[in-house]
């Protein structure tokens, strides 16, 4: 175990880890049987023993000292937990996923020289958007590149998923400079180094909303303040646009809060950043005519501008369709990304065509008759990235069934680099948009209507209508114009 998360774990008489499914499975070797037992919401679990711990239900947690115990959350479902640890208790809280990327990041602690405030872009994002790869993660890293190249200095600022006496506001934030891994520093002393800097980028500080404050009143900016708009935690906490498996918004796209529980705690969400954002003039940047539409309404008195993440050139292609056709499940298998309708596909009609995933799905979601490919979200020697993956093995159509409104979807693009026949669904935001425009596909307003097309006989023929896509993508730089002056 890292120094610091042995420092953070030896301030504790005692350690809980609430979650004894697949994440404490995942991560459980970072814990060193440091804990004392465990807490979850199954109710058949309690009283039952795992690695030699006993489970107890979350009320236990009631019977506990709070100020000589840590929670450890092994949950994917971070927001939620913290919420229901706080109604037992002002317990200090760490997530798991934060105790393994800074276990990881110790390694490469290494200390530089100081940067110039003329020149200094402060990046902030939550740690799982800037330390874990997935999509945020790469858009993040390109346009820290693009910084780099343009002659800027960045200062990377990670809030902590570590929360003291049950506040809202992380204690610690992890530091790096221009992509060098600096340690852990408290705000305070941080901004001490730094107290003006050139400009600021906000991205996805979904479980740490709260900092947004803090960053915003520490630092003097003297251009501009960038808010990224990655999904919809700007208009509810309910970051996706669905709760407990049903959307928050209706088939016209409009938001149906009114009998919402979390209705109340949106309101107050939306005018905390409401008056923030005025208050410093923060610009909003959506990456999609969908998404600034949906943001639009709530913001009326906030800039916000369009700026698609890639820049691409089109260019003509005759598509080639296999004898036998091929659909790939396109990104990580979730339910937010329709695996569960591709699962009703696949068993429908398996006998028919070849199916594919192409991204990560954990294996208790594998279903049999599938091909499971995996991908790179980085170049790597062994594992081929998502476009390279649809040529090698010839996919001809590619399932993006998402069933939240997709703010961006880099996915989408990667379909569209390799000339796939994209199948989505009305409600997948700006996929279905794309589609929509660029003609490279079909959106279905129902699963009824997406089978009873790959049941009828035309679809090698739509496949083959697709006569274009794209390449030379490469991120864009049209964020930069806007620290370029004073």
């Amino acid at each position: 175990m890292g120094q610091y998360i042995r420092n953070f774990f030896d301030r504790y008489k005692k350690i809980i880890v609430w979650g004894t499914g697949n994440f404490y499975t995942v991560y459980k070797d970072l814990l060193d049987e440091c804990f004392t037992y465990f807490v979850d919401n199954n109710a058949e679990k309690w009283g039952t023993i795992l690695d030699h711990k006993i489970i107890f239900s979350p009320e236990h947690l009631r019977k506990e000292k709070m100020d000589e115990t840590l929670v450890i959350v092994c949950n994917h479902y971070v927001e939620e937990v913290l919420a229901q640890v706080r109604r037992y208790g002002n317990f200090d809280i760490i997530d798991i996923i934060t105790v393994c990327l800074v276990k990881q990041k110790e390694k490469e602690l290494t200390v530089s020289k100081s940067l110039e405030a003329s020149h200094c872009i402060a990046v902030c994002g939550g740690i799982h958007a800037m330390w874990q790869m997935n999509g945020s993660r790469k858009f993040i890293d390109g346009q820290l590149e693009q910084l780099h190249q343009s002659g800027f200095q960045t200062l990377e600022i990670i809030p902590l998923l570590y929360f003291q006496a049950g506040m809202r506001e992380p204690v610690f934030w992890a530091i790096s400079a221009n992509g060098i891994y600096q340690g852990l520093f408290r705000s305070d002393s941080l901004v001490k180094f730094y107290p003006k800097i050139k400009g600021m980028i906000i991205h996805s500080l979904y479980y740490n909303w709260n900092t947004i404050e803090t960053l915003l009143e520490s630092f003097t900016v003297e251009t501009r303040v960038l808010y990224y708009i990655h999904d919809y935690a700007c208009l509810c906490t309910h970051r996706f646009l669905y709760k407990d498996k049903k959307l928050c918004i209706d088939a016209e796209g409009k938001m149906v809060c009114n009998t919402c529980s979390a209705d109340e705690e949106r309101r107050r969400l939306l005018h905390f950043y409401q008056a923030l954002f005025e208050k410093y003039k923060v610009l909003m940047i959506a990456p999609s005519a969908d998404a600034k539409a949906r943001v639009e309404p709530f913001y009326k008195h906030i800039e916000i501008a369009e700026l698609p993440h890639l820049d691409f050139e089109q260019e003509t292609c005759v598509k080639q369709v296999n004898s036998r056709i091929r659909i790939a499940y396109i990104g990580v298998c979730s339910w937010s990304k329709g695996w569960e309708q591709f699962a009703m596909l696949v068993d429908r009609f398996r006998c028919k065509y070849e199916f594919y995933c192409l991204g990560d799905c954990p294996d208790d979601l594998k279903i049999k008759n599938v091909w499971y490919v995996p991908v790179a979200l980085k170049e790597s020697e062994h594992v081929p990235r998502m476009t390279e993956a649809l040529l090698q093995y010839g996919i001809d159509i590619a399932y993006i069934g998402s069933v939240w409104p997709e703010t961006y979807s880099f996915t989408y693009y990667e379909v569209y680099e390799a000339g796939c026949f994209v199948l989505t669904n009305a409600q997948s935001g700006n996929v279905y948009k794309q589609v929509t425009v660029n003609r490279n596909g079909f959106a279905f307003s129902s699963n009824t209507e997406m089978m009873e097309w790959l049941e009828k006989g035309m679809v090698r023929r739509d496949i083959q209508s697709i006569n274009k896509k794209i390449k030379n993508v490469e991120n864009s730089k049209a964020f930069l114009k806007y620290f370029d002056k004073v």
